[in-house]
């Protein structure tokens, strides 16, 4: 799972600064999900569409933190892009995420 934020976290620090813009940010948030999806499997973040087959929740609470994170970004990408949020709640949601898990980018 800590792969799977990998793309946000080196992106995140960009996109609050100004460099790049929200599209941007909402398509890797949306791309980095739904890749980790393809890679577990049957495995759906907490956001996933309706119907979706879930795999079991995640048992550590490191784990949990994250899996909570991968639908927070879902959900805010895709509502980004599907027009149901601008780029400052992209930006609020970004702060949260960095501010939680951006240490995992130098720790690799």
């Amino acid at each position: 799972m800590q792969a799977a934020l990998a793309p946000v976290l080196t992106l995140g620090p960009e996109f609050l600064s100004g460099r790049r813009d929200a599209d941007d940010m909402a398509h890797t948030m949306v791309r980095a999900v739904q890749e980790y999806v393809g890679d577990e499997g049957t495995r759906q973040p907490a956001a996933a569409p309706a119907g979706a087959e879930r795999a079991p929740a995640p048992s550590s609470r490191a784990a949990q933190e994250l899996e909570a994170a991968l639908a927070e970004i879902y959900a805010c990408g895709s509502g980004y892009l599907a027009d149901r949020c601008d780029s400052d709640c992209v930006a609020r949601t970004m702060s949260e995420i960095m501010g939680e898990f951006g240490h995992l980018v130098q720790a690799g």
